[in-house]
């Protein structure tokens, strides 16, 4: 307990240490097994290959993705004008220096390096970024971050609100310009404390307007077709089997660190099993750990065998358009219905900590017992609330489909959560299996009645935990949380300059969101658990919240071998 609060103060540290940063600018106990081991040793060689285990991407488009196996790899193709750096502090990407910013807060003046190029040789302007975020506000591609800049950049949300149409005056009149080559000019429509956080994201990312003839244009998964201006290109895409990437020659290295592998092949395998198997016949480098084993292979592997504590949350998200879960008895009774702290034990090896609360204690939330006596496990309860909804022992309660992904830990999630549900309210339940990447479609497409998922942090602020998930229409609002109460304290909220008034809206929302299950009954914190060999070096060293499915993955230039 000691290393998790000494973890959590140097967290909530660096946290602060952004903010500051900002300012001067303007998921029982757990098996017994051993804490992370030390970073492989040796320097990274020069050459050498890599071949890691990860999910297979919804969209290759960064001004749309929302999942973070997209954004994993986003992050190895493409680079913003800033990046968070290990104590998650934001530093000077493709920007040559932090933004100048207007006594008021609302215009940000971003110089660019000189030289920047795209892959393909072309330069990378001002203007690549200035398209690259009118993307985002395109209506057109719909960019599931949008939310992020929405409120933010002035008519970002005039323009994505002209649903289904292109507007070209919307799009002109979106406050971003290309001022010259080096030079991007962004107009807010309020002061915000974390921006410069906000344009190290994924849906700020450059976008070669060379190959483009409109912000609308779809966006290639042809490698051919496309250019990058971040550590790695990518050579060959192959669906539901793998991707290769090669070093960017033209890769500009804002920290210094260029890539050493020759060649990095990305395996998309749901089955941790199969993962884990192929890790012990040296196929993979890497693999995520299939929990439904995790003591025996961190019995097996001791040297290998990775853990980190990670930003995020998991639950049972439930679509509150399908009924009954518009109603809170229900959604109470199901919570209640849920014993968290099997789960872990059964189903992820004690790998998790339990929760009842959204936000974790990492980014400001309370305890993870915080909520146990309105949302945690009591049958007793669980039956009166499911009762007081009109489906007495469960009768008359229609037959709802929990949609869950092929992995072994996913479902056995599934059936454990309706073999709970069952046996403690007496409903029937049915688990609907599928491929990762028809999964994530199904969860943005609202095709869903209950869904385990949950949410990994951005961005190290509980703004990106509340806003554009729990307001009324948010972009990522997939189960349709609507609370006036919830709506009041992020609009309060999202543009507080006073700190201190900021966070505790946010907590309160973040106790409306945990009470009344507004989209998620959340179960669990969750750890990652790798397997790493130990000759890869930069995997292991830069694990961070930031960390998108793979170790490290925010800085894979860094990766290489030591042997």
């Amino acid at each position: 307990m000691l290393a998790k609060r000494l973890k959590l103060g140097l967290f909530l540290a660096a946290l602060m240490a952004a903010l500051a940063v900002l300012a001067v600018a303007c998921e029982e106990e757990e098996p017994a097994v051993t804490g992370t081991p030390t970073a492989a040793a040796g320097q990274r060689i020069q050459g050498g290959t890599l071949t890691v285990q990860s999910f297979e991407f919804a969209s290759l488009d960064p001004h749309f993705s929302s999942f973070a196996q997209d954004i994993s790899l986003h992050r190895m193709l493409w680079r913003g004008l800033y990046a968070l750096d290990k104590d998650n502090a934001p530093q000077p990407s493709m920007a040559a220096a932090l933004p100048t910013i207007s006594a008021d807060g609302k215009t940000y003046t971003i110089k660019l390096r000189s030289g920047l190029k795209w892959s393909d040789g072309q330069p990378l302007t001002a203007a690549d970024f200035e398209f690259g975020i009118k993307r985002t506000c395109n209506p057109v591609v719909a960019g599931e971050y949008e939310y992020i800049i929405d409120a933010s950049i002035v008519g970002c949300a005039a323009h994505y609100g002209n649903k289904p149409g292109f507007d070209q005056a919307l799009e002109d009149a979106i406050g971003v310009k290309a001022v010259d080559d080096t030079t991007l000019e962004i107009k807010l429509e309020q002061a915000q404390p974390t921006f410069t956080i906000i344009l190290s994201l994924w849906m700020t990312f450059p976008a070669p307007k060379h190959l483009f003839t409109s912000t609308s244009d779809d966006w290639p998964t042809d490698p051919a077709k496309l250019a990058y201006n971040g550590p790695y290109i990518l050579t060959n895409y192959t669906a539901q089997a793998s991707v290769d990437l090669a070093p960017n020659p033209n890769w500009a290295a804002p920290a210094g660190v260029k890539p050493t592998l020759t060649k990095l092949t990305i395996k998309f395998i749901d089955d941790l099993a199969q993962a884990n198997r192929a890790f012990g016949t040296g196929e993979l480098d890497f693999a995520n750990v299939d929990q439904t084993q995790l003591a025996a292979i961190a019995a097996q592997y001791p040297k290998e065998y990775v853990k980190s504590i990670k930003p995020s949350t998991r639950g049972l998200e439930m679509q509150l358009k399908v009924p009954p879960l518009d109603k809170l008895e229900v959604r109470l009774a199901l919570s209640q219905a849920i014993d968290r702290v099997k789960l872990n034990e059964v189903v992820y090896g004690g790998g998790n900590e339990p929760t009842t609360t959204w936000l974790p204690a990492v980014t400001g939330g309370p305890e993870p017992d915080a909520y146990a006596a309105e949302i945690g496990f009591n049958v007793t309860s669980a039956k009166e609330h499911l009762k007081k909804a009109g489906y007495p022992d469960g009768a008359g309660f229609p037959t709802l489909t929990i949609l869950t992904c092929d992995t072994p830990s996913c479902k056995k999630a599934g059936e454990f959560l309706v073999e709970q549900l069952e046996t403690n309210l007496g409903i029937d339940l049915e688990q609907e299996v599928v491929d990762s990447a028809t999964r994530s479609k199904r969860f943005t497409d609202q095709q869903f009645e209950l869904f385990p998922g949950g949410w990994i942090q951005d961005y190290p602020d509980p703004e990106n935990w509340i806003v554009g998930l729990y307001d009324t229409g948010g972009t990522l609002n997939n189960y349709n949380c609507s609370d006036p109460e919830i709506d009041d304290l992020i609009e309060k909220a999202h543009f507080n300059t006073n700190n201190t008034e900021r966070l505790k809206q946010y907590q309160d929302a973040n106790k409306l969101i945990s009470t009344r299950i507004c989209g998620i009954a959340p179960y669990f914190h969750q750890n990652d658990h790798y397997l790493i060999h130990d000759y890869v070096v930069g995997m292991k060293e830069n694990i961070t919240g930031q960390d998108g499915s793979m170790a490290g993955d925010w800085a894979a230039e860094a990766w290489g071998r030591s042997k």
